[in-house]
């Protein structure tokens, strides 16, 4: 019988022992703590820093997030795809120490506070610790971000996980890896079976999703622990017209929405080693094409996260019941107001749904300890949620399928990087300086001694050669 397992600070694997009274242990701390002081204290500072502009009742940042770190890690990659963001010298880069690595971890935990996505990144950072035969060292990597405090989630094309799944077992397992990020599509050459070349269509590329799925669906079963995918998908003039397919094909199926959590779409930008298209595809028309694969045009900017020019997207409520959707956020005024009051009071707490054992997540215990300490607010949306049941904007379907637990949310939208002559314009143009200073994805970088969250479009423009280069001089013989 297969054994569920947790790992101990110390780094010794032993039988998780969340069980009976340990388990409604973790469930009522959950109820009693649901906000952390840290976090809250952290988000303040982060709120206090937007220019007053960006300061919206829909703002998320400085509210719910700080920012998604990322860390510096091993810049190899097998791929040799047509935008890729990286500069020529990667792959000849040495990869970072676990001294050096869990430093980098431990700055961006400062910067983020408790609960904070990190994703571990560099050039695919799964093929280069294959590779070099340190795979023990990116499962130690995994755990000692879960052990300061971070939700850290993986970043790969994916390929040497396909054909090594004890691999990504050992991970889950002994890592504590619950998020996967699998960039798929048509730029990508280098994925065995499918030669660039002869990739015509996205569609042609379902069969390397589906196998992603059952993977995902298989660790699930052999460990008997949560895990997720997510979906990241460069957006080019040739795939374009391919997005509404791609997102139909993640919602035709509840039970594939339910293990792909997230769908990212990135609007191809100049920086790096891309090869841009002659005829450049634009976030707007990205967006479009999305609405197009949902099936209802939506508001990309209900919520944002940052700067309103860097980031679109959407929460869809799943119903497992029916396999119907609709978007989490109701697009009333009077909703809206009412969410952004709650958010301005529960915005601290950490919505991880990855975060319990294998009878479920520990959210709706700290959902229901946030309510408990706010009964106005609790008050508020209960009677709200009444309303619109009885209006019929929430369907008594969806009401069924939360009560039973058969509903999930599924996050779709775009991220949308800037060309790095914008960010070497920054010094004056207003618009570039107020994006990268809102920025929502940044990592933790040393510069004479001191560590410092730089955005990612400033890291493509040129902060990946330079401390790329800079390894290569600390390494040289």
């Amino acid at each position: 019988m297969t054994t569920a397992y947790g790992a101990e600070r110390s780094g010794r694997l032993v039988p998780d022992k969340s069980t009976g009274g340990g388990r409604w242990r973790k469930r009522w701390d959950a109820f009693c703590r649901p906000i952390n002081e840290e976090k809250a204290r952290i988000l303040k500072e982060r709120w206090d820093s937007l220019p007053a502009e960006l300061q919206t009742p829909n703002q998320i940042s400085g509210r719910h997030m700080t920012h998604c770190g990322f860390i510096l890690g091993a810049s190899y990659c097998s791929f040799h795809c047509t935008h890729c963001y990286l500069p020529e010298n990667a792959n000849r880069v040495p990869i970072p120490s676990l001294c050096e690595t869990k430093e980098q971890i431990d700055a961006n935990r400062r910067f983020q506070g408790p609960g904070g996505g990190l994703q571990i990144t560099g050039g695919d950072v799964v093929d280069a610790y294959w590779r070099s035969g340190r795979q023990t060292e990116l499962v130690e990597i995994v755990r000692y971000a879960i052990e300061v405090g971070l939700v850290p989630m993986l970043m790969t094309h994916g390929q040497t996980l396909i054909e090594n799944p004890d691999y990504l077992e050992e991970l889950i397992v002994k890592g504590g890896l619950r998020q996967l990020a699998v960039h798929i599509d048509m730029t990508q050459a280098g994925r065995r079976g499918y030669p660039i070349g002869r990739i015509q269509t996205e569609a042609d590329l379902y069969p390397v999703r589906e196998a992603f799925t059952r993977l995902a669906r298989d660790m699930r079963t052999r460990t008997r622990l949560p895990f997720e995918l997510a979906h990241n998908c460069t957006v080019t003039a040739r795939n374009i017209d391919s997005m509404p397919d791609i997102v139909g094909w993640f919602l035709a199926d509840p039970q594939r929405s339910r293990i792909w959590r997230i769908a990212s779409f990135q609007p191809e930008a100049d920086t790096g080693r891309t090869i841009i298209s002659k005829h450049r595809v634009t976030p707007a028309m990205v967006w479009k094409k999305i609405c197009q694969g949902i099936g209802m045009p939506l508001d990309p900017n209900a919520f944002i996260g940052g700067h309103p020019d860097c980031n679109q997207g959407v929460t869809l409520l799943v119903s497992r019941c029916s396999g119907r959707f609709l978007p989490l956020i109701p697009t009333d005024d009077k909703t809206r107001r009412l969410l952004a009051d709650a958010l301005a009071e529960f915005g601290a707490l950490s919505t991880m749904t990855t975060d319990g054992d294998a009878s479920g997540s520990l959210l709706p215990y700290r959902i229901a300890g946030a309510l408990a300490r706010r009964p106005a607010v609790a008050l508020r949306l209960l009677m709200r949620l009444h309303a619109l049941v009885g209006s019929g904007q929430i369907p008594l379907d969806f009401v069924r399928a939360l009560a039973s637990g058969r509903a999930h949310t599924f996050n779709i939208g775009t991220h949308n990087f800037m060309d790095a002559k914008q960010v070497a314009n920054a010094g004056s143009d207003p618009i570039v300086r107020a994006r990268l200073n809102a920025c929502v994805f940044k990592g933790a970088i040393k510069e004479n001694g001191y560590w410092r969250a730089v955005p990612m479009c400033e890291m493509n423009h040129e902060k990946w050669r330079e401390t790329y280069e800079m390894r290569l001089r600390d390494r040289s013989p």
